[in-house]
């Protein structure tokens, strides 16, 4: 795959882009500050324009890093695949469209002829998918943890032994669990409660998948390894857009039994698309960088945030047991103002109640020094004052 291949598709996707430095080699941003470094609190990667996207498979495509896939096998997928497998501990990996997809494949899968799958009642499974599981794979949804991040062991004991007592022989196919939760504040679930709940699924014939979207970013923040969640579980999603920069993707990993022929349920469900190299050149070029990366941001964050606590309008504060998220709660300042005066400066944040701000760290926040950042969070405070 070489520049001229695509020269066409980048200029048609530059002409919507905002003006903005070009990508250096390590995914950041060329040129000053005015130049366009824009500094987001709403993703959990770069959220990379169309321009910069365009320009980075470009480069890459130059350097001769992008190898042709065909419906979506072989190529760089197939490297991305082979990668994607060493870094979450198992024997093999398939390249999936979505993440909606590689969940849905998986416990589909893993369950066989017992239909029966517990997931959290927070979950993406059971919230955000349209009930795909059990439309298009018959598969019974079980909720467990109402309006909380996880479900207890004594939980899930309950679970099968209501199960056991049918008149009907049934079994619990699969444990799906989530981790961190988005619709808990990406609230992430310690490892040793999730190897408690995977130890005895396995004595009871159970599998169990990870849906570990973000699992890349709660591993800075836990110490533990993605590779060793990966272990823990028969099989594992993570996405290839949230952390990896790609404009869409999905790795499913598991054993070589597991991923065998998969792409054959990837295309009956759609999925085998005809060319997916775009997405795949890019999740790779950040795979070995991102945790690097995202400490890095964090620890600059954390600098910030106590930078900006020393101002009596302002208190920034972490969400218990979660890991990119802060609240910042403001007084004496007009909170419109303030996001207005932001977005001056070339920094976006997402309003969160009367007075306060869900702040999401990611990389972005590398491309600034924390000193000049508090100081254009400062002004914009200032001018919002009441």
């Amino acid at each position: 795959m070489h520049r001229r291949d695509f020269v066409k598709i980048g200029g048609l996707l530059s002409v919507t882009a905002t003006p903005i430095g070009g990508v250096n080699a390590n995914g950041c941003f060329k040129g000053s500050w005015k130049a366009g470094q824009s500094v987001d609190f709403l993703y959990d990667g770069l959220n990379l324009s169309p321009k910069e996207y365009a320009s980075l498979l470009m480069k890459l495509a130059d350097e001769g890093k992008i190898k042709s896939d065909f419906y979506s096998n072989g190529g760089v997928v197939e490297e991305l695949e082979h990668k994607f497998a060493q870094l979450l501990g198992k024997e093999s990996s398939v390249f999936l469209p979505t993440g909606t997809l590689a969940n849905h494949i998986a416990i589909r899968k893993l369950s066989g002829n017992n239909r029966r799958v517990i997931v959290q009642e927070q979950s993406h499974i059971y919230n955000d998918t349209g009930d795909s599981s059990q439309v298009l794979s018959g598969l019974n949804l079980i909720p467990l943890g109402v309006n909380a991040a996880e479900f207890s062991l004594e939980d899930v004991e309950e679970v099968i032994a209501k199960t056991k007592l049918g008149r009907v022989a049934a079994q619990i196919g699969t444990i799906a669990i989530e981790t961190p939760v988005r619709r808990q504040h990406d609230r992430i679930i310690g490892y040793e409660s999730l190897k408690g709940i995977v130890e005895y699924a396995g004595k009871n014939g159970i599998k169990t998948h990870l849906d570990g979207a973000r699992l890349f970013k709660q591993s800075v923040h836990t110490g533990v390894a993605p590779k060793q969640y990966g272990e823990l579980f028969d099989t594992v999603f993570t996405s290839m857009w949230k952390c990896f920069n790609a404009s869409s993707g999905a790795i499913l990993a598991g054993d070589k039994s597991f991923t065998e022929n998969l792409f054959h349920e990837r295309r009956m469900f759609g999925g085998g698309l005809p060319a997916a190299w775009a997405f795949a050149a890019v999740a790779l070029h950040f795979a070995d960088g991102f945790i690097d990366d995202y400490k890095l941001a964090w620890s600059n964050s954390q600098k910030l945030f106590k930078e900006l606590n020393k101002d009596e309008r302002v208190k920034c504060n972490p969400i218990e047991n979660g890991i990119h998220f802060v609240n910042m709660q403001l007084t004496h300042t007009d909170p419109d103002k303030f996001r207005a005066g932001l977005a001056n400066r070339n920094i976006e944040v997402a309003k969160y109640g009367n007075q306060g701000f869900m702040l999401k760290v990611n990389p972005s926040i590398n491309r600034v020094p924390v000193e000049q950042l508090s100081g254009l969070f400062l002004e914009s405070l200032n001018e919002a004052r009441k």
